[in-house]
């Protein structure tokens, strides 16, 4: 395996600093990056579908052409760096994205197979930037949605939030593309559902991606892959949520969810990516964030900011969440780098905030009346039907788990789910009256065994369900708020990589990125 190449190490920033001045080229750019793909993808099995190598390169070099413009001050386009900041940088598309001329497998679900869109729905012109060079689709099992930030014309609805095969675990694999694995080890899953998006820029295949998160589809491959991700406040990446958000829908009674509990968001090697296209990202007219803010603010401020900050570590959760043996001490130990170096206040929160009973029983309601509503979306017909067909066609036994439990799910149960949902929601007011942040692990476990489906066990106990081992996740994703994960640390084998995920009030996004910001100059950096 060859080494990376060193303009592979460069930001998606910096790249697109160095295309903007001509010390790089498009063309060279594609074409180490496609070597790049061609070298490691094999072992990793990030990237599942790629164009046509000479038209990437034809493309690179009409984009050569147009920087060539900026540079010389021919170009009459108006428009400013940041809407253009992706010209000439590769990207991919997910693969339960449409984009033409693409194939699109729903994550290998054997109900999709391998539809191609048809010309004129376009999903990789939805970016907010044409710009970017889009050379493949990545490993990933999850949904977005977004339209682009510089056309008045909305996006293609995005294929609803659906197949079975999509978001059901932290580990990518299925039977159509096989396993995602982690380039530290290839031994070990690279995570979940956004696990491609993750492999592929933990490999430097890619120098930022998207993803969603549901269940932590963007905390915890960051943290397996030692990366920055941001779940933002649910609802920023929404036109209209109403789709998203439905839970039950009959002629008597329509029950809805006050924001959607999958949302996208971006993730990269550093978090000044993160928070560029994050606001790449960002549906047209909602200016929620300004990136070059963020990523101009000094380490002289940066300290000042620090220093004014207090974090509040959930832990275990007052002793409800089962772990690892090494990831609180872990975990710990790279938060209390923000007062030990930084002068922040850090405290541990040693009783559980809220019961973390009430809030599985309340997630378990929610999940699988939005997975079976998705899939009916979907393949419509007869909701009573619909795990029948989802056996008949072969499709992961949990997905008809999932449509097997919603069924059973009264309209009463998603009222009682709501309101502790509410009480949830007030506690965290509360204390975040005290604290500026909360804290927690990216996940229960390490990376584990690649060949398994998913860890049938925490510390001797037995997970009762295929997804109990990602429990931490669901306190943030029931309160919609924003997290960024950030690195806290590991080893170069990959056994012991985690994360941490740090919330806060919604629209605390920009905080968070500057948390983050700050990590990574003092402390990322310098051990990686």
């Amino acid at each position: 395996m060859k080494s990376v190449p060193e303009i592979l190490h460069l930001t998606a920033l910096e790249l697109s600093h160095h295309l903007g001045c001509g010390k790089i080229t498009a063309t060279r750019l594609m074409a180490e990056t496609l070597d790049r793909i061609d070298d490691i993808n094999p072992s990793v099995r990030a990237i599942v579908a790629l164009r046509d190598r000479k038209r990437l390169m034809e493309e690179a070099y009409a984009a050569d052409l147009e920087l060539k413009n900026y540079i010389d001050g021919k170009s009459t386009d108006e428009k400013n760096f940041e809407k253009r900041w992706l010209l000439g940088i590769p990207i991919a598309i997910k693969d339960i994205s449409h984009a033409k001329g693409f194939p699109t497998t729903m994550g290998g679900c054997t109900l999709y197979g391998e539809e191609l869109l048809p010309n004129g729905h376009d999903a990789a012109n939805s970016m907010n930037s044409t710009d970017a060079e889009q050379d493949g689709k990545y490993h990933v099992f999850g949904k977005w949605k977004y339209k682009s930030q510089t056309e008045d014309d909305p996006y293609v609805k995005r294929l609803r939030d659906a197949a079975p095969e999509l978001a059901m675990g932290c580990h990518s694999y299925n039977s159509l593309h096989g396993t995602t694995l982690n380039p530290a080890n290839p031994s070990l899953s690279s995570g979940g559902s956004s696990g491609g998006a993750a492999a592929a820029l933990a490999s430097y295949m890619l120098c930022v991606s998207d993803g969603s998160d549901m269940m932590g589809s963007l905390r915890n491959p960051a943290g397996w892959n030692r990366l920055y991700s941001l779940r933002p406040t649910a609802g920023w990446m929404e036109d209209d949520v109403g789709a998203s958000t439905q839970l039950l829908h009959e002629e008597s009674e329509v029950l809805e969810l006050p924001y959607p509990i999958s949302t996208p968001g971006p993730m990269a090697r550093c978090p000044e990516d993160v928070a560029m296209f994050l606001q790449t990202m960002l549906p047209g007219g909602k200016s929620k964030l300004n990136a070059t803010l963020i990523n101009n603010q000094s380490n002289e401020e940066l300290d000042k900011l620090i220093k004014t900050i207090k974090l509040g570590w959930l832990g275990d959760f007052g002793g409800s969440f089962l772990y690892d043996h090494g990831i609180l001490s872990h975990c710990k130990s790279s938060l209390e780098k923000f007062q030990c170096i930084g002068g922040a206040c850090v405290e541990s929160i040693s009783d559980a905030p809220f019961s973390s009973g009430k809030l599985w029983d309340a997630w378990m309601a929610f999940r699988s009346r939005r997975i079976l509503m998705s899939i009916h979306e979907c393949i419509g017909g007869i909701e009573e039907d619909i795990p029948e067909r989802l056996k008949a066609s072969n499709v992961k036994p949990e997905a008809v788990w999932e449509c097997e439990s919603a069924l059973g799910v009264t309209s009463q149960q998603l009222q009682q789910a709501t309101k502790v949902v509410e009480e949830w929601s007030s506690c965290i007011d509360e204390l975040f009256q005290t604290y500026d942040y909360l804290v927690l692990p990216s996940s229960q476990v390490y990376p584990f065994d690649a060949s398994l489906d998913w860890p049938k066990s925490i510390a001797g106990k037995s997970m009762d369900t295929y997804h109990r081992w990602m429990e931490v996740m669901v306190p943030v994703t029931l309160l919609g708020v924003p997290c960024v994960t950030i690195p806290a640390g590991g080893e170069t084998n990959g056994l012991h990589n985690i994360g941490l995920q740090i919330f806060g009030p919604k629209d605390a996004d920009a905080g968070l990125l500057s948390l983050a910001r700050w990590y990574h100059l003092n402390i990322n950096m310098n051990t990686n």
